[in-house]
C-alpha cells in the first residue's frame, strides 16, 4: 500500500469514528444542542443558509461547459450536434435552478424572469470562457465532469428520498409553535405523519445544505485529474480546507435553527460516502480519462 493510500485510510477511519461519536451524542442531545446554540438572528447562520448550497448548484452549469467543448470528439456530426445541445441545456438548466433558488437576488413575481435571463447570460459566459481553457485540459476534464454530475444526481435523489421518508420537523418550526411536541429522534422515520401546519417544512432529516457543501470535495479530485495539480501538498491542503469548510457550514445549520446535529452528521456523512464510492468506481486503477490522452 502506498503512503498516500495509508494516509487516506487513516483519515477516513478517524472521520468515521468522529461521525459515529457525534451521531451517538445526537441520539441523546439533539434537541438540547439546538436549544443551546440556536439563534436565527445570528449572521454566521444566515450567511451559510444562503451560500452553503452553492457548491452543488455550480456542478451542472460548469460541467455543462466541459460537455460542450468535448462534443467535438464524438464520431458523427449528428452525435456532435446532439451532445452540444445537451451540454447547453445542462448548463442553462443548472443556472436556471440556481437563479430560482436564489430568492435573495430577486423576489416574486419577478424571480422567474430574472432567473431565466440570468441563466442565459451565465450560460453564454461559461461557453465564452471555455474557449480560454486549453484543449487538452478540457479533454481531461470530461470524465471528471461526468463523475461530478452523476455524484450530484445520486446525492440529490438519496437525500430527497430520505427527507420524504423521515418527515422530521425542523427546530425553527417548533419555535414557531411554542413547544417541542413535534420533535422526533433521528432514528425514527415518520413518513405520513400528520402535519401541524402546511406552512412548516417537515424535511429536517437529513440536512440538504450539509449534503450540498460536501460537493466542494470535487475540487480535490482535480489534483488527480490534472497533471499540473498533482502535488501532494496541494491535494492535502485542498482536502483540509474542504473539510474545515464543511464543518463550519454544518454547524451553521444548527445555529440557524434549521437542523439538528444528527441531520448534519447524516447529510454530510452520507453524501461523502456517495462521493467516495463513485470516485472509486469512476477512477479505479488511476484511470482519470476516457482512453489515452497525449500530453
Amino acid at each position: 500500500m502506498s503512503k498516500d493510500a495509508k494516509i487516506s485510510c487513516i483519515c477516513h477511519a478517524l472521520a468515521a469514528l468522529v461521525l459515529a461519536a457525534l451521531l451517538i451524542v445526537a441520539t441523546y442531545y439533539d434537541l438540547a444542542i439546538s436549544k443551546a446554540i440556536g439563534d436565527q438572528s445570528n449572521f454566521y447562520g444566515q450567511f451559510f443558509a444562503v451560500y452553503a448550497e452553492y457548491p452543488s448548484y455550480l456542478v451542472a452549469p460548469l460541467c455543462g461547459g466541459v460537455f460542450f467543448y468535448n462534443a467535438r470528439y464524438f464520431g458523427t456530426r449528428a452525435a456532435r450536434i446532439a451532445f452540444a445541445v445537451f451540454a447547453v441545456v445542462v448548463c442553462y438548466a443548472g443556472w436556471l435552478i440556481f437563479g430560482l433558488s436564489s430568492t435573495k437576488l430577486a423576489e416574486p413575481p419577478h424571480l422567474s424572469a430574472f432567473a431565466a435571463l440570468s441563466a442565459a447570460l451565465y450560460t453564454a459566459l461559461v461557453l465564452a470562457l471555455g474557449r480560454l481553457v486549453p484543449e487538452q485540459t478540457m479533454r481531461r476534464l470530461f470524465k471528471f465532469a461526468v463523475f461530478a454530475v452523476v455524484f450530484l444526481l445520486v446525492a440529490l435523489v438519496v437525500i430527497r428520498i430520505m427527507k420524504a421518508g423521515w418527515c422530521r420537523m425542523r427546530y425553527r418550526d417548533m419555535l414557531k409553535e411554542g413547544n417541542f411536541d413535534g420533535f422526533t429522534p433521528w432514528y425514527r422515520p415518520m413518513a405520513g405523519r400528520e402535519k401541524l401546519s402546511e406552512t412548516y417544512s417537515y424535511t429536517s432529516f437529513p440536512s440538504g445544505h450539509s449534503s450540498s457543501i460536501v460537493h466542494i470535495y470535487l475540487v480535490c479530485v482535480l489534483c488527480d485529474v490534472l497533471p499540473s495539480m498533482r502535488k501532494r501538498w496541494l491535494k492535502y491542503t485542498l482536502y483540509a480546507c474542504a473539510t474545515a469548510l464543511c464543518v463550519v457550514a454544518c454547524v451553521s445549520r444548527i445555529v440557524n435553527c434549521a437542523h439538528y446535529l444528527s441531520d448534519v452528521v447524516v447529510g454530510a456523512g452520507l453524501t461523502y460516502l456517495i462521493f467516495y464510492g463513485l470516485k472509486y468506481i469512476f477512477f479505479r486503477d488511476g484511470k482519470y480519462t476516457f482512453g489515452e490522452i497525449t500530453e
